[in-house]
């Protein structure tokens, strides 16, 4: 897909080194069903470290860009509207690995996925899992 809006990569430095305990192999993340990694994504997110760079490092530097990115993919012909759930994989050096949505109906989940699997953000604190899980619920309001 040629997407319109530039290339989602930002340069930030490595910053501390924050360990978090997830009791997860890397071949788990990948092996897992769209309904385990989502699972396996909001209990990560229960974890102060994981939530804290959800919520305050990843989220407002990519943020801007997936909104554009939701903007573009609701403008295409016959945009769903309907609900659809992302979930992907952020690799140590910040890039979306492994992203998949559901439901595979919603052409809308498909364009978004597409484009979020362009975007690198600041990387994940350290943790022995190798990549972390990240699940987007997402809802459009007319």
């Amino acid at each position: 897909m040629n997407l319109p809006f530039g290339g989602w990569r930002y340069a930030y430095p490595p910053y501390g080194l924050c360990a978090l305990a997830i009791a997860l192999a890397s071949a788990d993340l990948y092996a897992a069903s769209f309904a385990e990694r989502v699972a396996m994504a909001k209990e990560i997110e229960t974890q102060e470290a994981a939530s804290d760079y959800f919520l305050k490092t990843l989220f407002p530097a990519i943020g801007p860009d997936m909104a554009g990115m939701m903007k573009y993919c609701l403008s295409l012909p016959d945009a769903s509207k309907e609900r659809f759930t992302l979930v992907a994989n952020v690799a140590q050096d910040g890039g979306m690995t492994d992203v998949d949505f559901e439901p595979k109906s919603n052409n809308t989940g498909a364009c978004f996925a597409e484009a979020f699997a362009t975007l690198v953000g600041p990387p994940p604190p350290l943790c022995d899992c190798g990549a972390l899980p990240v699940v987007i619920e997402m809802k459009v309001n007319p």
